[in-house]
């Protein structure tokens, strides 16, 4: 799981992450982990495929889960601060700090945000220096059409086919469509894309792996490590890679609409952004809401909603601008705080919540109706998009201060405050 969410007393000595971690039992374990010997200097930036950067660093600092520095580029010249997210390579192994070993190749662990444009493929991906890049391919150029299925390393199938959708589910990327066979007739025809199409640090990039598949092959190295559904529940449950045992476990946490919306939105984004999101959501901010501020606000289900709002909101918010992303001039999304990438960001967030939402929702045993998840990660996610304009809905603070008086009020001790609320009594 992101290991922020599960540790405490966290800090750091010079380059080494110190922190207790909770294990399986429960119990809190000291543990230790040097970042200098995972994270690099490139030119200036954080580089996880590499190690030593605090060699060319100063002003190295840990505010939260992020580290900031400033790095020495090969001139001489030190480069703006920098930034990255350790919830993104670091996690909590039963009480011991490890270094995520990301399997930058699958786009299905490193990616979020797909969508299709005609038959081009769009979406970003994490590149090593920890940031979302844009990428696009256009699959006509390695897809073909053999007698109605879609065959991989050709091309040219995108003019005997209609219908294109794209399904991305935590198991695959699908394409599926209907091309003309050579009966000239249509048929339904489906291709999982993760299983070609590579990250290739924040670039897609084609190579045929859709040949023989035995235990030790490519396929079953890269999908072994991604749970279905499982990884937006991490700091709940650790869900079995299967379908059964992961919609239990969801099952058991989705006892409100913040959890059901979390997971929802965790979903939409991957596991690189959904893992970091999971975890936060289940413990400290679906826990607390549930146990510290329910007791309290029971009699008030309206303010406690726009609570929720306000609380996932900006957790959510703020852990996108942590990862940011690495801008492309001229390219409207690539800058998140601009109004044409969040209104970009929104877009694609929409075109992919009623697919997601179903998907998650069937599996869940859970008095929450799809139709409240659907409606309320709507409102979510337009105060989302506010956020990384640098223009948070005014409704979260007045929610938060409506929820500082009750309290106030009622003498409640502020225990187990999640971070991004920042109760100050």
């Amino acid at each position: 799981m992101a290991f922020y969410n599960s540790c405490r007393n966290v800090k750091l000595t010079g380059s080494v992450l110190h922190g207790d971690c909770r294990n399986k039992n429960g119990k809190y374990i000291y543990s230790t982990i040097d970042l200098n010997r995972y994270i690099g200097n490139k030119e200036g930036c954080f580089n996880t495929k590499d190690n030593g950067f605090f060699d060319s660093a100063m002003n190295v600092r840990l505010e939260g889960s992020v580290l900031h520095a400033q790095l020495q580029q090969t001139g001489g010249h030190w480069h703006d601060e920098q930034t990255i997210d350790l919830n993104l390579i670091i996690y909590n192994n039963d009480g011991d700090l490890k270094f995520k070993q990301h399997m930058h190749e699958s786009i299905l662990k490193t990616g979020s945000f797909f969508y299709l444009d005609d038959c081009v493929l769009h979406g970003l991906l994490l590149g090593y220096n920890g940031k979302y890049n844009v990428a696009r391919i256009n699959l006509n150029d390695h897809y073909g059409n053999k007698n109605g299925s879609f065959q991989s390393e050709d091309n040219h199938f995108w003019y005997s086919c209609r219908s294109l959708t794209l399904e991305p589910t935590p198991g695959a990327l699908t394409l599926k469509g209907e091309l003309r066979n050579w009966d000239k007739e249509y048929q339904h025809a489906e291709a999982n894309l993760a299983i070609c199409i590579m990250n290739d640090d924040g670039n897609f990039r084609f190579v045929r792996h859709d040949g023989f598949f035995d235990r030790d092959g490519w396929f079953a190295k890269t999908f072994e490590g991604v749970p279905l559904i499982g990884f937006v529940i991490a700091g709940v449950h650790e869900a079995a890679g299967n379908h059964e045992h992961a919609a239990r476990a969801l099952a058991k946490c989705a006892n409100s609409s913040i959890v059901c919306v979390g997971v929802v939105v965790g979903f939409m984004l991957g596991e690189s952004v959904g893992s970091v999101i999971g975890a936060g959501i289940a413990t400290p901010i679906g826990i607390w809401v549930e146990t510290e501020i329910k007791e309290h606000l029971i009699e008030d289900p309206m303010l406690l909603a726009e609570f929720e709002d306000a609380t996932l909101g900006r957790y959510i918010g703020e852990t996108l601008l942590n990862m940011g992303m690495a801008a492309i001039p001229g390219d409207p999304i690539a800058n998140m705080t601009g109004a044409a990438g969040n209104e970009a960001l929104k877009v694609t967030f929409r075109k992919a919540l009623t697919n997601y939402t179903r998907q998650v929702v069937a599996g869940m045993r859970s008095t929450v109706a799809p139709t409240e998840i659907e409606s309320k990660t709507k409102i979510l996610l337009s105060g989302i998009g506010d956020l990384l304009k640098g223009q948070p809905p005014a409704s979260w603070g007045e929610a938060e201060e409506k929820v500082k008086n009750v309290l106030r009020k009622r003498g409640a001790e502020m225990v187990n405050v999640p971070p991004m609320v920042d109760f100050k009594l």
